[in-house]
């Protein structure tokens, strides 16, 4: 296996003590698409009911050069833009031109993204590798057509996924790739299996764990039955890469080093709060900077739309 089996975290980070204070965030997730063509079994996109309270719309492209433009208002460059958040980032048409965009501004180090790989092709690989994107991260949700549409709900041609991920690879320039894979879901053989489709076409590769990120979904009873009842009941609290508890002895980092920007420019202090509960404002109306420097007031359950 040629990759790299490791989170897709960089090497270089740093204790967030040392850091600490920000002239700027060191990320900020930009959502091109709050809507997702996948319902998987752990996410809240599965949720009837909760979707309907959602915001579900594409970023439109006057919204993210207004983004782009307040970026270069702060001191510092940001460390990292990830432009996805709460759907399928390729559902955007105009996802290449934002990277492009963000690219040439020359005020972000690093723009990465997370997709499941479903709506790459051929030709829109080279439109996303001629737009530099730096990093982008494949999530595998099967083995096979029946793994996909058991678990996402929605019929995909796996063998295309591997063909076009194979492809993106072997065309790549500068783009880190990382595969991943949520192994509570699968049996040890297909781990093995996973590692041997994808091994030699990613530069990392990592099988996660169950995660109960997401306000109002508890993913426990989506775990594979291979899970004991005392495994199960422990990856309540368990953090994707373990560096995150849901306990009341321990404080999530997260708030102190990014932002979160909606689909319809709403912007929120946690990446996982997917229905904007703590709406720090919108970007048509309030500034980033002034908001990062604390000179606003935070306003619960307010959205634009």
């Amino acid at each position: 296996m040629k990759a790299e089996f490791r989170t897709p975290m960089s090497k270089n980070r740093k204790p967030l003590i040392d850091l600490l204070p920000l002239k700027a965030p060191l990320t900020i997730y930009i959502d091109p698409s709050s809507i997702c063509n996948f319902a998987c079994k752990f996410c809240f996109q599965a949720n009837k009911k909760i979707k309907k309270q959602m915001h579900l719309k594409l970023m439109t492209i006057e919204i993210f050069e207004s983004v782009v433009e307040q970026l270069g208002e702060f001191e510092d460059s940001i460390k990292m833009i990830h432009l996805h958040g709460f759907g399928e980032p390729l559902l955007n048409k105009d996802f290449h031109k934002m990277v492009k965009m963000l690219k040439d501004s020359n005020l972000v180090n690093r723009v990465a993204t997370t997709t499941n790989a479903s709506l790459l092709t051929k030709e829109y690989t080279h439109k996303i590798i001629d737009s530099k994107l730096d990093q982008i991260h494949f999530s595998i949700y099967g083995l096979n057509d029946k793994n996909y549409l058991d678990f996402s709900n929605k019929l995909v041609s796996f063998q295309n996924i591997v063909e076009n991920i194979k492809y993106f690879y072997q065309n790549k320039q500068n783009c880190h790739i990382h595969i991943k894979i949520s192994g509570d879901y699968f049996s040890n053989e297909d781990k093995e299996r996973f590692l041997d489709i994808f091994g030699d076409y990613c530069d990392s590769i990592f099988i996660d764990g169950a995660a109960n990120i997401w306000p109002l979904i508890d993913i426990s009873n989506t775990l594979s039955i291979n899970l004991s009842k005392e495994q199960k009941q422990n990856a309540e609290l368990k953090h994707q890469y373990g560096y995150i508890k849901n306990t009341k002895d321990n404080l999530c980092p997260n708030i102190f080093y990014q932002l979160m920007i909606h689909s319809n420019g709403n912007i929120s202090p946690c990446c996982a709060d997917y229905l904007n509960k703590i709406s720090l404002g919108n970007i048509k109306t309030h500034n980033l900077k002034a908001i990062w420097g604390g000179g606003i007031t935070i306003e619960a359950n307010k959205k634009a739309s």
